[in-house]
């Protein structure tokens, strides 16, 4: 597909939808309220019934919405797709479907990355609400921010999320980048083959390329709750197996993982995880398709673990 022709200063606010209206049209709303004004508000919507088309009625006509409803997608990669000849911004605005935009967010992160073009990517300690709303604190994320905001270079906040397995930047929902500095997009629901953790890979694309903005006030809120995706115990297996791709991956290239010892520190959480967590989670999860590769992965960093570095070079090569 040939490049979109970008708008100076829009930010696409891409919403897609599945079957549940009323926490959705809370989420519109969110996007509706910022104070931010050069905005499209985007939403594919495939669901199995029509309560949000029914809802979506009331938007008919209104100048930043447009609904897609998207009936002959069967898949979340389907869905995402019409996004790529959709969005017109400058920015990208992904907002899942439960999540929550607090108003001064696209103006506070549009203005960081204007201020400065070696930050490729804008984001905020998150907020985090349950499924009826109620204010549950701030998400940890495993370090502070001094200041309204801080700069972090992409080589150290990399370096921080391979070595600790975690997501420190946030879901899709707290970022904002530009669209030409990401080339492994979301379209389908994926980046660089990667599902369980397709934020993070494209997070530390970004941070191959230059530095990080986080506010220290939340600017979004992240809704918790038991029928997300991510408490499937597949996924759940999926995304461990998947970071030990990606830190394999990035220590072959020596891009934020440069010595042994800092791949192994990510080998290392994986399996301490694996050994320390509650039986009956890993009970649960053994019914999982995934469990015996899960089971593999771990074996394999076991061993990589006591391997000498010279052997560990060998094996990787």
């Amino acid at each position: 597909m040939k490049d979109v022709a970008e708008i100076p200063g829009l930010v696409s606010i891409m919403i897609p939808t599945y079957e549940r209206p009323e926490l959705f049209e809370l989420t519109l709303k969110s996007a509706l309220a910022q104070t931010y004004k050069k905005i499209e508000i985007l939403v594919c919507d495939n669901s199995r019934d029509e309560r949000t088309a029914k809802l979506m009625e009331k938007y008919r006509g209104h100048p930043l919405v447009t609904y897609v409803r998207n009936r002959e997608a069967k898949t979340k990669a389907e869905n995402f797709m019409p996004f790529e000849r959709m969005a017109k911004g400058e920015y990208l605005q992904w907002l899942m479907d439960d999540d929550i935009l607090r108003p001064q967010k696209l103006t506070k992160m549009v203005k960081a990355l204007q201020k400065d073009p070696k930050v490729k990517l804008v984001t905020s300690l998150r907020g985090l609400i349950d499924g009826e709303g109620s204010y549950l604190g701030q998400r940890d994320v495993g370090y502070t921010v001094n200041g309204k905001y801080g700069v972090i270079t992409g080589n150290q906040m990399g370096r921080y999320t391979l070595m600790t397995m975690r997501n420190p930047i946030g879901e899709p929902s707290a970022v904002l980048f530009r669209r030409r500095d990401l080339t492994n997009h979301y379209w389908r629901a994926e980046s660089r083959g990667y599902l369980a953790i397709s934020d993070v890979a494209m997070w530390l694309e970004l941070m191959e390329q230059g530095d990080v903005v986080v506010f220290r006030v939340p600017l979004s809120d992240y809704r918790r709750h038991k029928t997300q995706e991510g408490h499937q115990g597949n996924v759940i297996l999926l995304s461990r197996l998947e970071w030990m791709r990606l830190g394999t991956e990035y220590y072959r290239r020596r891009v934020f993982l440069t010595e042994p010892e800092e791949y192994k520190t990510l080998l290392k959480v994986l399996v301490t995880e694996y050994e320390t967590s509650v039986s009956a989670v890993y009970e649960e999860l053994s019914r999982c398709s995934l469990w015996p590769d899960f089971v593999e992965a771990i074996g394999t960093a076991r061993r990589m673990l006591s391997m000498e570095d010279a052997e560990l070079e060998r094996v990787l090569a």
